[in-house]
């Protein structure tokens, strides 16, 4: 099996369902998701003003489609954003077990829930995240949809030319493209 196929198959597959994102995987995990955005061009939207939006209610520069997959890198993460305040989040980890094997590794996490901006806060409410782990070695630890937490995250969230940056509680910075849905 080839891990480009596959990353290209799952994407197009997280774009149709809406859902997964990847919370509680490693550093090692997002750290090709760590590298810099563009250079900050005039047209910066750092957050909505000051005040809260309305319940249900999101910026529209955040409305869409947007993905963080880096070239060579072995993660993928999704979010869609909808204008009534709702998300679907999905975030797949794959990676070949030796280079002679044609088997895969598979860590997939999905969410979905309410969205609330609050200034440069945004967070993400999940009502439903489950996880699924695929390991050919140890066929016995696989589950499928293993229900996740419920906790809410908090992020600090800007927007420069249709690059969207998530930054964690932790200092984790996740860089999002738009893309076409």
């Amino acid at each position: 099996m080839n891990l480009r196929v596959l990353s290209c198959g799952v994407r197009w597959a997280l774009m149709v369902s809406l859902t997964l994102g990847v919370a509680g995987m490693s550093a090692a995990c997002v750290a090709g998701h760590d590298e810099p955005g563009p250079a900050p061009s005039s047209r910066t939207v750092s957050a909505v003003p000051a005040t809260t939006t309305a319940a249900g209610i999101l910026p529209t520069e955040l409305v869409g489609a947007w993905e963080s997959a880096q070239p060579g890198s072995n993660t993928t993460l999704a979010y869609r954003f909808t204008a009534d305040g709702r998300y679907a989040h999905v975030g797949v980890l794959t990676y070949p077990l030796s280079p002679a094997s044609n088997e895969y590794y598979l860590l997939k996490r999905t969410s979905a829930g309410a969205v609330e901006v609050d200034g440069r806060t945004l967070t993400l409410r999940p009502s439903s995240a489950t996880t699924t782990r695929k390991d050919p070695a140890h066929p016995g630890d696989d589950y499928t949809d293993r229900p996740d937490s419920l906790a809410p995250r908090r992020f600090v969230w800007s927007l420069t030319d249709e690059v969207f940056t998530l930054t964690d509680e932790d200092g984790l910075r996740f860089v999002f493209r738009r893309v076409q849905s």
